[in-house]
């Protein structure tokens, strides 16, 4: 009987080459369903005045690893400016932004270890199925926002500071 010596690291290979492929897979069904219903579901009913453009690749990068799926982009002509703006849907109803290369979920896995105290090549070591770089992670951290709210509802949320700052010591405020 002959076993191969690297059957599991195999075996690991082969189950995450097979769950990108299933991720591109849904998310180009997707972008079909979003063509065929765009003019009629109500859901979408915000890209109504849309025309298909074009089909462009677009790369992620998420907790599985890197991700390239196609998608499609649609144009209509501003009333006001006469120029061609352009949408994608399917980014609009997955919750990234058009210049977004890391999604959502890997940078709340990577802020989740700064309570942790760990160091960049710490996450980079856990997070070796994403196959991102220090500087990613670095810039992941730099850009973070800590506002709760944003990332409910993806708005930035302006903060309005008082002029005099109150103090609560023993249930008597301090003017500072």
């Amino acid at each position: 009987m002959n076993i191969d010596k690297n059957f599991f690291n195999n075996f690991i290979n082969f189950l995450y080459i097979q769950s990108i492929e299933i991720i591109q897979q849904n998310l180009e069904n997707s972008d079909e369903w979003i063509f065929k219903n765009y003019k009629i579901d109500e859901i979408l009913k915000e890209f109504k005045d849309y025309k298909v453009k074009d089909k462009i690749e677009r790369t992620l990068i998420i907790l599985n690893g890197k991700i390239t799926f196609k998608r499609r982009r649609y144009y209509k002509i501003n009333p006001e400016t006469g120029k061609e703006e352009y949408i994608f849907p399917l980014d609009k109803l997955l919750g990234i932004e058009k210049w977004q290369r890391v999604t959502n979920d890997v940078k709340r896995k990577i802020l989740s270890f700064i309570g942790n105290k760990k160091t960049y090549q710490d996450i980079l070591d856990t997070m070796e199925s994403v196959k991102i770089c220090i500087k990613t992670i670095s810039n992941i951290m730099k850009n973070a926002k800590i506002d709760k709210e944003y990332y409910l509802n993806k708005t930035d949320k302006k903060i309005k500071v008082p002029h005099t700052l109150y103090i609560q010591i023993d249930g008597t405020y301090l003017k500072m």
